[in-house]
């Protein structure tokens, strides 16, 4: 609220993306969606170029509110606030392609946003998609958004939970060969995710969140026939997990747990690697998908999803999953999940 009494609509920094890919037509789209205009301030950190040629694309006929690192935005569906960093005017790219200036742009936008975020300035971040290979070639080494903002903000204890309506899912490893996310699988690297994913749930109002807990192996491994890792690592994190008053449960099997959360039993599940948590939040219903960085200084929401470059810049993309990250962004502006 202001000083009046008055509720606030939080301001929502909303990354550009690769501009090669779907992420200035998807937020083109999104922003198009009158229930946005009515619960936040867009404001886009991105290039004028691309998204005027994005609103042209899918129809969105609002004007370009252009802003300075004050951000003096309008609240007025008729504008669409834009952050132009100017990073593209003098460069070519082609859509849908990988390329360094491409990447180069994209991380501009991310550290921009994360300033604006760090400042106060904004009250959540969500962001469209990045290539990783265009960022590499653009000489940043890290995997990914959330690496890039946790080495930026020198967060060391971080992970990124996916959410498709009731299933939320916390990723133990994610981009890691399977053969290394198997390796890590520890003890103190799972009491560590829990214990980040209990504070995360308690800012958003949940007095002890129930954690389940995917096994690694076939059957949570059949008492060590299919594999030790549960008996070794994972059943031992979680006795020590609750013994510090968190409460984790399972390990369940990966065929079932998940299953166990739909119906209610779990706030969220631990899931070992990447696949294991990515594939029932993509069956479940992945057009409204999106994810949650957490462990960082601030709120950031994201699409879940890539820059599609087979079908950027032919109007085609889905912005469901960008509407929601932006929606999940202003109920975390608003501390509850």
């Amino acid at each position: 609220m202001d000083r009046s009494g008055i509720e606030r609509k939080p301001v929502i920094g909303i990354t550009m993306g690769d501009p090669a890919g779907v992420g200035p037509e998807v937020i083109a789209k999104a922003l198009k969606d009158k229930e946005l205009a009515s619960i936040c301030i867009p404001v886009v950190i991105g290039d004028a170029g691309v998204m005027n040629r994005a609103a042209k694309l899918t129809g969105n006929r609002a004007d370009l509110h252009i802003v300075d690192d004050r951000l003096q935005v309008e609240d007025n569906a008729a504008v669409l606030n834009l952050l132009d960093l100017n990073n593209l005017s003098s460069c070519h790219f082609e859509d849908g392609k990988i390329s360094a200036v491409c990447g180069k742009a994209s991380v501009e936008y991310i550290l921009k946003a994360a300033r604006l975020a760090l400042r106060k300035q904004i009250d959540s971040l969500a962001t469209a998609p990045i290539h990783k290979e265009s960022t590499r070639l653009a000489g940043y080494g890290e995997l990914g958004h959330l690496e890039i903002l946790a080495r930026y903000t020198n967060v060391d204890d971080y992970a990124t939970m996916l959410v498709s309506e009731n299933l939320r899912v916390i990723h133990l490893t994610t981009h890691y060969p399977l053969r290394e996310a198997v390796e890590k699988i520890k003890k103190e690297l799972i009491i560590k995710r829990l214990k980040l994913t209990q504070k995360a749930f308690s800012q958003w109002g949940y007095a002890k969140p129930v954690i389940g807990v995917a096994a690694l192996n076939p059957h949570g491994g059949e008492g060590g026939i299919l594999g030790a890792e549960e008996i070794e690592e994972i059943v031992p994190a979680i006795a020590a997990a609750r013994e510090m008053g968190i409460e984790a449960r399972g390990p369940y099997p990966a065929d079932t747990i998940f299953n166990r959360a739909l119906k209610g039993e779990l706030d969220a599940v631990l899931a070992l690697y990447h696949d294991q948590g990515h594939i029932p939040i993509k069956v479940h219903n992945v057009d409204k998908s999106f994810s949650i960085a957490l462990g960082l200084p601030f709120i950031r929401t994201s699409v879940d999803h890539g820059t599609a470059f087979d079908i950027a810049w032919k109007g085609l993309a889905k912005a469901d999953s960008m509407v929601e990250a932006i929606k999940a962004a202003v109920r975390l502006a608003n501390n509850k999940l």
